[in-house]
């Protein structure tokens, strides 16, 4: 009979990883919904690539222009509430991590019929920085959209689609 096994320290470093990375994806969702968007946005690099849409200034080139869209996007009436699902992390080294994590967020505007919702795909490229684990580029492509017009996100391509 042999004893239990030991975790090695990698192995406890992966999953302490993971657990920070995880945190981070939740943080910005938990941020966006109490609209503080500068701290929803510091959980970018500073030099981040985000891209949300396919309209006229929806692809962004720093964590200070996820902010200022944010906001833009979200005006003073609009309350919202974003839910973060099967997240998969993979790494390709110990400082480097890709993540594709499913969301639904709910949003509630002034004046329109309808509550609109997305449900959507989170495609993100995180690093390792003296802050933390930080998303250094994120996709976002629309799985469906309600009560949003048709266009404005990048639709998931289907397995098989030409």
């Amino acid at each position: 009979m042999t004893g239990p096994s030991h975790p090695t320290d990698a192995t406890v470093r992966e999953l302490t990883d993971r657990a920070a990375i995880t945190e981070v994806l939740y943080a910005y969702a938990r941020l966006v919904d109490e609209r503080d968007f500068v701290a929803a946005a510091a959980v970018f690099t500073d030099d981040c690539r985000a891209e949300y849409g396919l309209r006229d200034g929806d692809t962004l080139h720093s964590a200070a222009a996820v902010a200022d869209w944010l906001a833009r996007q979200l005006d003073d009436g609009t309350v919202t509430s974003h839910h973060l699902s099967n997240v998969e992390i993979g790494f390709s080294d110990t400082d480097h991590a890709t993540t594709t994590s499913y969301v639904h967020a709910w949003h509630r505007t002034p004046g329109a019929p309808v509550d609109p919702m997305v449900f959507a795909r989170y495609v993100d490229r995180l690093e390792r920085t003296p802050a933390g684990w930080r998303i250094a580029h994120r996709q976002m492509f629309a799985h469906g959209l309600v009560g949003f017009p048709d266009g404005i996100l990048r639709a998931l391509a289907r397995r098989g689609a030409a």
